[in-house]
């Protein structure tokens, strides 16, 4: 399962990229919009991917944490 979440992350974002080179192009204003609608829908799927990975890696890193400060008290 976590693979499928990133992969639908790394595809969210080459998206987002693409949409973003589309952007910088010479296109229509109705486009243009279109892309910018759907570029800001991506960008909120992939933050709320990364701050449901960054919780993840603070509990593992306090996790861990608590594991090295026994260790230091068992010298």
């Amino acid at each position: 399962m976590a693979d499928d979440k990133m992969k639908k992350f790394e595809e969210n974002l080459a998206e987002l990229s693409a949409l973003v080179g589309k952007l910088e192009g010479d296109i229509p204003l109705d486009e243009a919009i279109s892309a910018f609608e759907k570029g800001i829908a991506l960008t909120k799927l992939c933050l709320e991917e990364l701050k449901s990975e960054k919780g993840k890696l603070e509990l593992l890193t306090d996790d861990l944490k608590k594991v090295t400060e026994e260790f230091e008290l068992e010298k």
